[in-house]
């Protein structure tokens, strides 16, 4: 596993734990988890690799820098870009496959920081919605 501690935008120490496959993080804090990203593995046709982001549930800690913190961190260990589609959960035992707008903004803005590979999705993350 590799770990990572990050002092967020509220003074806390958080630590973010990255298991060996690059498809779970854990953001804990006080040794309680208090949010998780989820990735799917993935090879395109061209062989290219990448990580699909399916879960994104860090409402116990939003607006922190932990979920950039995170995705810059699994980019520095794993070296592939990371991706999203419109079929993210907000959470493991969520059945919707919709993120809230305000997890749609955090998409939007960690692809127009480059954290995230913009792609084509028709629109799934439209600020019109």
């Amino acid at each position: 596993m590799h770990q990572k501690t990050f002092l967020a935008k509220d003074g806390q120490t958080y630590t973010l734990n990255l298991n060996e496959t690059g498809e779970e993080i854990l953001v804990l804090l006080n040794h309680e988890q208090v949010g998780v990203i989820d990735f799917q593995f993935s090879k395109g046709i061209q062989g290219a690799e990448s990580y699909l982001i399916t879960v994104l549930d860090l409402e116990k800690c939003k607006r922190k820098g932990i979920g950039e913190a995170s995705l810059r961190f699994h980019q520095a260990v794993f070296r592939r870009p990371l991706r999203a589609n419109g079929d993210i959960r907000e959470g493991r035992q969520s059945q919707e496959s919709q993120l809230t707008k305000e997890g749609s903004g955090f998409i939007g803005h960690m692809r127009a920081k480059g954290v995230i590979e913009l792609i084509d999705f028709h629109g799934a993350f439209s600020e019109d919605e």
